[in-house]
């Protein structure tokens, strides 16, 4: 059975991820859960933000790995909160949304990137990380 997912609040993932949208509550349900976080920091008219959820997300191989390892949060670059304003700062020459951060489940930034995301890149991006914190 599957548990009851909160949809993104842009874009449809197919059901992949339980999507939060507060920082705090992300962050308290990453340490309850002994998880990483995943934030897709991004704005609802963005075509990249778009195809990051809808399009990579739902990869069987992506979605595994975001279920299994991590807490995903959605973040309106529209209305930020200061917590992922200080994540997004750890990509200084960040131009173009949507920003992909990871932390860990203190808050603490591991890593991140910008713009448009293909699956195999962001599934790469995914290994290294957890290979990192294994």
């Amino acid at each position: 059975m599957n548990p009851i997912r909160r949809p993104h609040p842009h874009f449809d993932d197919r059901g992949t991820l339980d999507w939060h949208t507060r920082w705090a509550e992300a962050l308290a349900a990453a340490s309850a859960q002994s998880k990483l976080v995943f934030v897709e920091f991004g704005r609802e008219a963005c075509g990249n933000c778009r195809a990051l959820v809808s399009g990579v997300v739902p990869h069987e191989k992506i979605a595994a790995l975001l279920q299994q390892n991590f807490v995903a949060l959605a973040s309106d670059c529209d209305e930020p909160e200061d917590e992922v304003l200080a994540l997004a700062e750890q990509l200084p020459d960040a131009g173009m949304l949507p920003f992909v951060l990871f932390a860990d489940a203190q808050g603490r930034f591991l890593d991140g990137s910008e713009g448009a995301q293909s699956a195999s890149a962001f599934l790469a991006r995914i290994e290294r990380l957890l290979a990192q914190e294994r």
